[in-house]
């Protein structure tokens, strides 16, 4: 009798261990064969119902008129759903195989780790499904058939770092903190450590949050030319610590990103037009020929192709007279252009007004 009793107690006790143990199992071996399959459905139901719809993936005939082209699907590969497949997998199998774990050996010294070891994994598991959540949305404004400036390409990239930083801290605290750890106490007795660190880093600080705020605000971008203090030239890189230049010698230049915020910066590559200011002398006994020279100079600048007069007309004036000669002050806006071709630009109008000058019968004077 004591011997079907302790039978029946080992048939009951395995069948305790058993069932859990099946139902576990079969938990994990659903995660991986049929949550993907659920999730591909998922997604083919958000790019093709509704909301695909309003956004006009779908094409509809309402009364015989088919509606715009649809904008391109996301794979699922780039989707929410694709990011969530990978870390609902692994938080699934660890959990499965931690209660194994407690239902195997349930006396066991690493069994008051095992709760600690789901929660570090569930925090591991949701950083990555945001850090490759977030990868995706980046990746497809990168690859949108909309075409992005650089300027908008660099802004996009560096949100994307910064983003990836935070998570990465935050997801390390989090994981330290389920862990056992005490962030709070680390972080309160660090403090002290941090300040002195900061005071010892302040440049290196200093250069990565003004680079920050030049991503962001953008007062110049790559291939502009500025002049900021003492420095000019092209820009040819915008890192987060410094800006690497080429100035008009050809030398490269590498400049710390808060030289910047301490310095007036002058763009010259977004300026909407080019101001030109010419000085002529004529000699003084031609001065009755100077209201005709005058008409003249401001007829030719009227019509010149590169005179930009959306701003301001043209002048032509006698700016002062001297002993021996008169000097005519021309100003004018000219359309935005190369330094190569402004300068050709000045040569041109310049020799147009001397001829000018030499059609009506006047000689040209000495500079005063």
């Amino acid at each position: 009798m004591e011997t079907i009793d302790a039978s029946s107690r080992g048939q009951q006790q395995v069948m305790e261990l058993l069932m859990p143990a099946t139902m576990a199992a079969g938990l994990s071996l659903a995660t991986w064969l049929v949550l993907p399959r659920l999730l591909r459905r998922c997604h083919s139901y958000v790019e093709s119902g509704p909301k695909a719809r309003i956004l006009g993936r779908a094409q509809q005939q309402d009364d015989g008129v088919k509606e715009k082209p649809p904008t391109p699907p996301v794979s699922y590969e780039m989707s929410l759903f694709g990011a969530l497949e990978d870390p609902a997998r692994l938080l699934a199998t660890t959990i499965t195989f931690s209660y194994l774990g407690g239902l195997v050996a349930p006396r066991s010294l690493g069994l008051q780790y095992l709760s600690q070891f789901r929660a570090g994994t569930t925090v591991v598991s949701l950083v990555w499904f945001l850090y490759g959540w977030k990868r995706n949305v980046f990746s497809r404004i990168m690859s949108s058939g909309r075409s992005l400036s650089q300027s908008e390409r660099e802004r996009y990239l560096t949100m994307d770092r910064i983003l990836s930083a935070g998570m990465l801290l935050l997801g390390a605290m989090a994981l330290a903190e389920s862990c056992g750890v005490a962030v709070q106490s680390v972080l309160t007795v660090g403090g002290i450590g941090g300040v002195a660190t900061a005071f010892a880093a302040k440049d290196l600080l200093g250069n990565m949050l003004s680079g920050v705020s030049l991503q962001f605000l953008r007062p110049f971008s790559v291939g502009d030319f500025i002049r900021a203090g003492a420095i000019s030239g092209q820009v040819v890189d915008i890192g987060l610590h410094s800006t690497q230049m080429i100035n008009s010698d050809k030398y490269p230049i590498i400049v710390p990103n808060s030289f910047f915020s301490s310095e007036v910066i002058v763009n010259m590559s977004r300026i909407q037009w080019r101001g030109l200011a010419l000085n002529l002398p004529i000699k003084l006994k031609d001065f009755n020929k100077m209201l005709s020279i005058n008409a003249a100079v401001r007829e030719m600048l009227h019509s010149h192709p590169k005179i930009y007069l959306e701003n301001e007309n043209p002048r032509c004036n006698v700016s002062q007279v001297g002993p021996a000669s008169f000097e005519l002050a021309i100003t004018c806006d000219l359309k935005p252009m190369s330094t190569d071709e402004f300068l050709l630009t000045e040569d041109e109008i310049l020799m147009e007004i001397s001829n000018i000058v030499a059609r009506s019968g006047a000689a040209l004077g000495t500079s005063m």
